[in-house]
């Protein structure tokens, strides 16, 4: 009897120590390991820059657009003395005789004309026309309207590019009109099939005459 009791003794005491220390090792003690934080990286995406906005090509009036607020870089309602910056391709051609119309010429290109008869020196109508010229020689170089209409297009190709085009009568000949509906308008004179003049302002008219 004497030698079972002192063979399972130390078994019992075994177990006791391996429970204790397991029970240390769940309690988390001043013994035990903390975790080191996870540091949380944000990165911010560099935007993208919008590209500068460009205006007309003031060297190629060619490229110009016809709206129906401007022609180009000139637009309707801005002072006409600022004008003059603007049309380096071009020679100014006032006459004498009609001071109250800034002109403007180039070879193989139509003219500008900002009438002012009003003295309000205000841009209050454009006129591109094929002035001293035909028509027909004005085509390959004229500012066109977003349809690809211009000094030099045919009668035909205008009514195509506008389904809505009206026809109005002049004091001396009929022309064409077309608006976008917010009160301004673009006017095409023609002459023998050919679109030789555009007038951009906030009615359906061409005037009679500019000088006289």
């Amino acid at each position: 009897m004497s030698f079972t009791r002192a063979h399972r003794r130390p078994v019992v005491t075994a177990l006791a120590i391996a429970g204790a220390l397991a029970l240390a090792g769940c309690s988390g003690g001043a013994g035990a390991s903390t975790p080191a934080p996870t540091e949380t990286v944000t990165t911010t995406a560099t935007p993208t820059p919008s590209p500068t906005p460009t205006g007309p090509d003031l060297a190629d009036p060619a490229s110009w657009i016809v709206s129906f607020t401007g022609v180009g870089p000139i637009e309707v309602g801005a002072p006409i003395e600022g004008t003059a910056s603007f049309m380096t391709a071009f020679t100014v051609a006032t006459q004498e005789a009609c001071p109250w119309v800034t002109a403007y010429a180039a070879d193989g290109l139509p003219s500008v004309w900002l009438p002012d008869p009003q003295s309000t020196g205000v841009v209050n109508q454009i006129v591109l026309q094929a002035w001293g010229g035909p028509a027909s020689a004005a085509v390959a170089s004229s500012p066109t309207t977003a349809e690809g209409v211009g000094v030099g297009s045919t009668l035909e190709e205008l009514r195509a590019a506008y389904p809505a085009l009206t026809e109005q009568q002049g004091k001396y000949a009929v022309f064409y009109a077309v608006t976008d509906d917010a009160g301004h308008w673009i006017n095409f004179s023609v002459t023998d099939d050919l679109v030789d003049g555009i007038v951009v302002r906030d009615e359906a008219k061409i005037d009679s005459e500019y000088c006289g």
